[in-house]
């Protein structure tokens, strides 16, 4: 997993548990491809774990096209549903929780539906 946030510097102990999570998951489903897992710091001052993760999948074709009716409308929403459609595993307070979720996850989502490098070929002689 990669830090999102240079100043946190993961303890092995979490690297360690997430990796694992993450092939637990794999394995568990052949038809999963890629796992996001995303970790959020708790605010234990606010009686909050030290540490949420939650486990996404990339959305299946009907979540995205929800996602994308949605975020015509209302993006914070549009968000919280496609991170409902998308949680495999973990800490469901990612989600429920408002805080958690805007300021913790929201801001990370983005890289379930981030696309993959392309780009298109002119096959036309006008730019020969």
């Amino acid at each position: 997993m990669e830090n999102q946030n240079d100043d946190f510097l993961m303890p092995e102990k979490i690297q360690t548990e997430i990796e694992k999570k993450v092939k637990e998951l794999k394995d568990s489903d052949p038809k999963l491809k890629r796992v996001f897992p995303i970790l959020v710091e708790g605010d234990e001052d606010e009686g909050e774990k030290p540490y949420y993760i939650g486990y996404f999948k990339q959305p299946p074709f009907p979540a995205f096209s929800k996602y994308l009716s949605l975020s015509q409308k209302d993006q914070a929403g549009a968000m919280r549903e496609l991170a409902k459609d998308c949680f495999i595993d973990g800490d469901k307070e990612l989600i429920k929780d408002d805080s958690l979720f805007i300021y913790g996850l929201m801001p990370h989502l983005a890289k379930i539906i981030e696309m993959r490098k392309g780009r298109l070929v002119n096959l036309s002689n006008a730019g020969k």
